[in-house]
């Protein structure tokens, strides 16, 4: 029974599927990761819903937030005992947050009036004294976001640079 092969695999087939398991993942990984576009929409989306949740949390607690934009992300803040303004801790909703590479803030205007590096956009429990407006772009995708007095924020996605 020399010639009789044994039933299993050698140690050279198992390294080699396993190494073209290994590849197969890495692409599946490479192409399912979410492009510069879809991660500025997601931006988008996700600063509008903290926007709106200002505006309704300033209107219940009778405090106001306000919102520190910068071209790589953006900080909220509260007014603390001493007047001063706060940062908010970071396993908040409202913590610091930085965009990804790729993805920035243009500009941002508060009744059509544009806003000064480090200024901030206060949100009272009133609502705001203005129009807010505020561009994300990335990966040739714009997203302009725009909020009322009254705390709804809408997002204009017709801005797309390249049709999306």
């Amino acid at each position: 029974m020399r010639g009789a092969r044994r039933a299993g695999f050698t140690l050279i087939e198992i390294l080699v599927a396993m190494a073209i398991v290994g590849v197969l993942s890495a692409i599946l990984v490479l192409v399912a990761a979410p492009g510069e576009a879809t991660q500025a929409r997601n931006e988008a989306r996700r600063l509008a819903a903290l926007l709106e949740l200002a505006f309704g949390e300033a209107r219940a607690s009778g405090q106001s937030i306000a919102w520190s934009p910068s071209p790589d992300g953006y900080a909220f803040s509260r007014k603390g005992e001493d007047g001063e303004w706060h940062g908010i801790a970071a396993d908040n909703a409202y913590r610091r947050r930085s965009l990804p590479a790729g993805v920035s803030l243009g500009a941002v205007r508060l009744d059509a009036q544009p806003l000064r590096p480090g200024e901030r956009i206060i949100i009272t429990p009133y609502g705001l004294g203005g129009a807010i407006q505020a561009t994300i772009a990335g990966g040739g995708a714009s997203i302009t976001l725009r909020g009322g007095a009254l705390g709804r924020v809408m997002l204009d996605q017709s801005a797309s640079l390249n049709g999306q």
